[in-house]
C-alpha cells in the first residue's frame, strides 16, 4: 500500500496525471465534433503540460535549491519539453499558431516572472482562474485550426474541422465552452487550496466564500449546457457537465488532495473512456 500511494503521489505531482487529462479533453473534445488533428499534436499537449506545469510548480524552488531539488522531476520536464519542441517543429504549423503559442507562454511567463508587487500574476485577482482556462481554450481550439498536414505536394492542407474550416463564430463558441469549463473544473482546486494558498493571492474562494464559488461553477456548467443548444446536444457531453457540476458541490478544502488532483482532474479522461465505450 505504501509503494502504490508513492507512486500515486509521484503520478500526480510529476503533473503525469494532469498532462494526461488535458490530452484526454483535447481528444474527446475534437472526436466529438469531429476535429482533424495530427495525433502528434496530443503528445504535443501532453509533453507541454508537464514541463508546464512543472515549471510553475517547481521553478523557483529549482532557483533557489538547485542541490535539494528532486532530480527525476526536473529530468521528466526536460525530456517533455524536448520532445514538445521536436513535435513541433514537425507539425508545420503556420504563422498564426506561432502566434498563439508565445501568447500562452507569454502566460505562463506572467504567472511566474515577479512583475506585480515582487511576484508573478499568480497573486493578481483570479489570474491563475482565468490564466489557466485561456491557455486550455488556446491549445484545445485556437491553435489546431493552424495546423497542416502534408499531402504528398508542395502546398499543405489546413486540417479540417467538421468536413470544413470552421467559421468565426463556430471558433468563438468552441472556445467560449471550453474556457467556461476547465473555469468549472478548476473551482474545486481553488477550494482545495484554501489550506495551502497565501492570503494574499486572491483566489475565488478566498475574495468570494467557498459556497459563492460552489455557486459560481454551478452557474457555470447551466451556461455551458445552454450553450450546447447552440448545436445539436451530445448526451455524453451533458452528462460530463453534469459530473461536474456534482464534482464541485462537493468539493471542500477537508477533503483528501486525491478528490481534486486525481477524481476531478480525470473527469475528462472518464468523458474519454465514455466515449470509446459507447
Amino acid at each position: 500500500m505504501s509503494l502504490l500511494k508513492t507512486i500515486l503521489d509521484f503520478y500526480i505531482r510529476s503533473s503525469l496525471h494532469v498532462g494526461i487529462c488535458f490530452m484526454a479533453m483535447a481528444m474527446v473534445y475534437h472526436f466529438t465534433y469531429q476535429f482533424y488533428v495530427p495525433f502528434g499534436y496530443y503528445i504535443f499537449l501532453f509533453c507541454s503540460a508537464v514541463a508546464g506545469y512543472n515549471l510553475i510548480k517547481y521553478g523557483f524552488i529549482w532557483l533557489k535549491n538547485r542541490l535539494l531539488s528532486n532530480v527525476l522531476y526536473k529530468l521528466l520536464s526536460i525530456a517533455a519539453a524536448a520532445i514538445a519542441l521536436i513535435i513541433l517543429l514537425k507539425l508545420n504549423i503556420s504563422s498564426h499558431a506561432w502566434l498563439l503559442l508565445m501568447i500562452v507562454i507569454l502566460i505562463n511567463m506572467l504567472y511566474v516572472l515577479p512583475i506585480w508587487k515582487g511576484h508573478g500574476l499568480r497573486y493578481s485577482p483570479f489570474f491563475k482562474l482565468f490564466s489557466v482556462s485561456i491557455v486550455w481554450a488556446i491549445l484545445i481550439i485556437a491553435i489546431p485550426q493552424f495546423l497542416y498536414y502534408n499531402t504528398g505536394v508542395d502546398t499543405p492542407v489546413i486540417i479540417e474541422f467538421n468536413n470544413g474550416v470552421l467559421t468565426n463564430d463556430a471558433v468563438e463558441w468552441h472556445t467560449l465552452k471550453i474556457f467556461i469549463l476547465v473555469i468549472a473544473l478548476c473551482i474545486p482546486f481553488e477550494i482545495r487550496d484554501l489550506k495551502y494558498d497565501e492570503e494574499q493571492l486572491q483566489t475565488l474562494p478566498q475574495v468570494l466564500g467557498i459556497k459563492a464559488s460552489k455557486y459560481i461553477g454551478l452557474i457555470l456548467c447551466i451556461f455551458y449546457l445552454l450553450l450546447l443548444c447552440y448545436s445539436l446536444p451530445n448526451v455524453l457531453e451533458v452528462i460530463m457537465v453534469i459530473i461536474t457540476a456534482i464534482a464541485i458541490w462537493f468539493s471542500d478544502r477537508f477533503k483528501s488532495d486525491y478528490y481534486s488532483s486525481f477524481f476531478v482532474e480525470a473527469i475528462p479522461l472518464l468523458w474519454l473512456g465514455m466515449y470509446y465505450i459507447l
